[in-house]
């Protein structure tokens, strides 16, 4: 069993634990990961294991953020603990933009980009109250490539995370207990394919005796593959590029990309690359893998490689990163599963893209020179408030029953932006008609239940 610590934000010792039933820890490439710990409340040191500290399990760290005690039918008493790993201490601050300025704009490497905005609020940040103590960043080595990025008021994690996957790198922060530090980086994978002749190929296929089971997902539901971005302006004066690959015909899948907080016209199509990233195709596999097979694990291959995945008998064979490992320790032994390729989105991913809109559009109904952006930052003068702009509310309509037509009554007060999500999940476009600033009609093609996001 993989021994673990438990420690506290100041690096102190508690106690260690080997003898628990069930750990499992999750890594991941884009964003945090987690673990999940199941133990007889009758061990040792089980008393120590409190919301607030930390578990180590080798050079793996996470915070403890839920307990759960269980009485089973045979009356043994289990507890379940939970926690992201300690990448997910940048998630509890947001970006702040600099002072007189309404966005922290980037243009530079990926690799800077992500180490700017872990610096400027969680490292370095204007207000010392936002410092996170002993986190430090590593050298920047300059990897990945050049984009521009603009961010206010997002969660952190959730802005590396969208420039992770735009450009490829990996970031995360691990514990170097010996300088009692935390410390942020990012990662390159290597490219491990059976075409590439540069490093050892790594095979992952049951003919090789390499995986256990495979299972494998194509889909192109929510996919699309050109955007329509809007940028600054009203109406016919509203400034609108178009990004993608040029498709035309049933193979051109269309969709907006609301970018009015952008106000320099050149950044519209990276924001229309970004975001077209976010609704590709999924091609994932995932892998129950032998811990005995001809590959070692974080030695012939870790998280963040581009391998190559294939089932012959299927037909598939896919050169992918691996987005996802899962160390499964137990009294049975040790077992990996793994994810390569694109994840598919959960619901809760699928809404927050929905909901990931800039903050307010000015309607065609709102008084003249009232300012658009919304904040309550001393270092936004001029800006209004969020509670004295009333068009900065959402409003979310509910369609139980499938219909071509959709009557909201939102009660806004102006003539909102709208996305549709059907029962399924997938991103809809239809024709909008206002018929004033508190009533829109939207007509489909087919009929459908779902929700529509109006802001």
């Amino acid at each position: 069993m993989q021994p673990i610590r438990i420690i506290d934000t100041y690096f102190n010792l508690y106690s260690e634990l080997d003898d628990y039933e069930s750990l499992i820890w999750t890594r991941r490439w884009h964003k945090p990961g987690d673990f999940e710990l199941h133990i007889s409340v009758a061990k040792a040191n089980t008393e120590q294991l409190q919301k607030g500290r930390i578990l180590v399990a080798g050079d793996k760290a996470a915070f403890i953020l839920h307990r759960e005690l269980s009485v089973g039918e045979n009356g043994e008493e289990v507890i379940l603990i939970k926690g992201p790993s300690i990448s997910s201490m940048v998630g509890r601050r947001i970006t702040l933009p600099p002072d007189g300025l309404a966005y922290d704009r980037i243009s530079t490497n990926a690799e800077e980009g992500m180490k700017h905005y872990v610096g400027v609020n969680c490292v370095n940040p204007v207000d010392v109250r936002r410092n996170i103590p002993s986190l430090v960043i590593a050298p920047n080595r300059s990897r990945g490539p050049i984009i521009v990025y603009l961010s206010r008021l997002k969660t952190l994690d959730g802005e590396l995370e969208a420039i992770s996957l735009s450009s490829g790198l990996g970031w995360g922060v691990t514990l170097d207990i010996a300088s009692k530090q935390w410390v942020f980086e990012t990662y390159e994978g290597r490219d491990l394919t059976a075409s590439q002749t540069e490093n050892p190929p790594v095979i992952f296929a049951v003919d090789f005796d390499a995986v256990k089971a495979q299972t494998f997902i194509d889909s192109d539901i929510g996919y699309r593959n050109t955007g329509y971005v809007g940028g600054q302006g009203e109406g016919e004066e509203r400034q609108i590029i178009e990004v993608g690959n040029g498709l035309i015909g049933l193979e051109r899948l269309e969709t907006f990309i609301d970018a009015r907080d952008i106000e320099d016209g050149a950044d519209l199509a990276f924001r229309g690359q970004q975001k077209l990233s976010e609704l590709s195709e999924i091609q994932t596999f995932d892998h129950q893998i032998l811990t005995k097979g001809p590959y070692t694990y974080k030695v012939d291959w870790d998280l963040g490689d581009i391998v190559t995945a294939m089932n012959r008998k299927w037909g598939v064979t896919l050169d992918a990163r691996i987005t996802e490992v899962k160390e499964i320790y137990e009294p049975d032994g040790f077992k990996l599963e793994a994810t390569f390729g694109n994840e598919v989105p959960t619901l809760v991913e699928k809404i927050k893209r929905v909901l990931d809109n800039p903050l307010v559009e000015k309607s065609t109904l709102a008084v003249e020179n009232i300012p658009t952006k919304t904040s309550q930052l001393e270092n936004d003068v001029g800006y209004i408030t969020a509670s004295e702009a009333p068009q900065a509310s959402t409003y979310i309509h509910t369609q139980l029953s499938p219909s071509q037509i959709w009557t909201i009554n939102h009660g806004l007060g102006l003539f909102p932006s709208v996305t549709v999500v059907d029962s399924a999940g997938s991103t809809l476009v239809g024709e909008v008609k206002y018929l004033s600033n508190d009533t829109i009609e939207l007509f489909f093609s087919y009929e459908f239940s779902g929700k529509a996001y109006l802001n």
